[in-house]
């Protein structure tokens, strides 16, 4: 059975673990804590049967869909979690906090050893294909980083040119006037994302919390449904 890597415990990677958890051994490597937490990406789907295929209705109850008039919002590191569960039942080693300190091409794959995975563990991977989509995972300033090969191999997920992006929640009743360019994604519980390209607007009572990073310049990309779709092309491409 051919063996896969992937970097980022990410909506992309985390669809393809469980689309190839059949027919491949696959392994998710995460430099945070935890799945999902913090989580970068917008809490946003406009088609909710791309988790229904994933996720069981007890699951898609538990995330609190919230209907608004692009689709649905949701808690990003909700839906993380529920799919990160459903890939270790689907048989997924997933290692969290966990960095890879060398990565070299070989003839079959590449060879990567790693540390992490445990209590100041360090152990080693050989597999087949690796898979990179830390570009979806939150780093924090001065954090540690994978040290990669610069193989051509490595195959990484498309969401297009990445940019600087501003979010942050807050009370829904602070979100009426806010300029255009701004996106807001009011949720269940009475708050409201908001991402911009730049901190010029604040809510009138202070954010909730607040996130800077890099995500997709296109918002169509930016969605939830866009990194369930690039999921499955990934796994596509070595089925």
């Amino acid at each position: 059975m051919k063996s896969v890597v992937l970097l980022g415990g990410t909506f992309s990677n985390l669809i393809t673990a469980i689309e190839l958890s059949q027919t491949h051994n696959v392994t998710i490597i995460e430099l945070n804590a935890e799945i999902g937490l913090p989580s970068i990406s917008p809490g946003h789907i406009r088609d909710q049967e791309l988790l229904n295929h994933y996720l069981s209705s007890e699951q898609i109850n538990f995330l609190q869909l919230h209907a608004f008039d692009d689709g649905f919002t949701l808690r990003s590191e909700w839906g993380l979690k529920h799919l990160a569960v459903h890939a270790a039942k689907n048989g997924v080693e997933i290692f969290t906090r966990t960095r890879i300190t060398h990565c070299v091409e070989t003839i079959d794959g590449f060879s990567i050893k790693f540390q992490g995975a445990g209590s100041n563990r360090s152990d080693g991977i050989d597999c087949h294909s690796l898979i990179n989509d830390i570009q979806w995972t939150y780093q924090a300033p001065g954090a540690k980083h994978h040290a990669l090969s610069d193989s051509k191999k490595i195959h990484t997920p498309n969401f297009g040119t990445f940019g600087p992006m501003y979010g942050g929640t807050a009370l829904k009743n602070d979100c009426q006037n806010v300029p255009n360019g701004i996106t807001l994604l009011p949720r269940f519980e009475g708050l409201t994302e908001v991402w911009q390209t730049s901190e010029n607007w604040k809510p009138e009572k202070g954010w909730i919390e607040t996130i800077d990073c890099s995500l997709p310049t296109s918002i169509e990309k930016r969605c939830i449904d866009a990194q369930i779709i690039e999921g499955r092309r990934i796994s596509n491409l070595f089925k």
